[in-house]
């Protein structure tokens, strides 16, 4: 297939989709009354999921900086600017999506090390941009804890991201794991300006902006936290900050151990 011919069907792919968006919006005025609850949790997992992609075409940009077909360039850009809108747009429907959301979780034994080491790793290149390293320290004996597995990973994602946007450049950001009575412990620290007592009274709150910057101009909506302590709370544990200011801020969140009897109680 010859390159014109791979354009005309990027081209027709692009005008159907138009045309599948136009029909979606038309249909939703039919759809029963929505949840403002599930759109909340919706629209943040759907900010993490617009990061990634975010940040993909940011990097094919630069790798692909060289590339003799200026198309090539100009589609991802398109790719990036689409992206910069829907980030808007989750980040409105998150804003006026102000009640408490309780996903429904599925529980099973997941291995919070091999899932915080993943979420490390993904990170590690985003880290990278402001010249901060990643350093975890994952071993446990018993690493599994009776968790939904998709829900760590999103509190996870939401503690490291934190800590790259907030930490200056050229910083340190440790994960540990350590074992307690009963659970597992899953903890953040970074090196930023750390959170003042002010502060730390509204974290894990709604929509609560607090007064620290993102250090790279990252986007912030104030409702990560809040989404992730539902989460936890969901799944029977707790999540904590302790911080100083100017002395950086670890998050924590404690986990229940998976047990035999739960796999026989399912």
């Amino acid at each position: 297939m010859s390159v014109a011919e791979t354009k005309e069907r990027v081209a027709a792919s692009i005008a159907r989709a138009r045309t599948d968006l136009e029909q979606a919006l038309a249909d939703l005025e039919h759809l029963p009354e929505v949840d403002a609850r599930a759109v909340a949790f919706a629209a943040h997992a759907l900010g993490n999921y617009l990061a990634v992609t975010g940040g993909t075409a940011d990097l094919l940009l630069g790798s692909l900086a060289d590339h003799p077909d200026r198309q090539v360039r100009l589609w991802l850009e398109g790719i990036s600017h689409a992206t910069n809108l829907m980030t808007h747009l989750a980040t409105e429907l998150l804003r006026h999506a102000s009640k408490t959301y309780q996903p429904r979780l599925s529980f099973e034994p997941v291995d919070v090390s091999v899932l915080i080491e993943r979420v490390c790793h993904f990170y590690r290149r985003k880290a990278a941009e402001k010249q901060i390293s990643i350093t975890p320290d994952l071993h446990v004996e018993e690493p599994d804890a009776r968790a939904d597995r998709v829900a760590v990973a999103v509190v996870m994602d939401n503690l490291l991201s934190n800590a790259i946007k907030y930490s200056p450049h050229g910083r340190v950001v440790r994960v540990f794991v350590r074992a307690e009575p009963g659970f597992l412990v899953c903890s953040v620290q970074d090196e930023g300006p750390g959170i003042s007592e002010e502060d730390q009274a509204k974290l894990f709150r709604r929509g609560v902006r607090l007064s620290s910057v993102p250090t790279g101009y990252e986007e912030s909506t104030g409702y990560g936290l809040a989404v992730a302590k539902e989460l936890i709370d969901a799944m029977g544990g707790t999540i904590w900050c302790e911080s100083r200011l100017g002395h950086g801020a670890r998050f924590s969140f404690r986990l229940p151990k998976y047990r035999e009897e739960d796999c026989l109680g399912r």
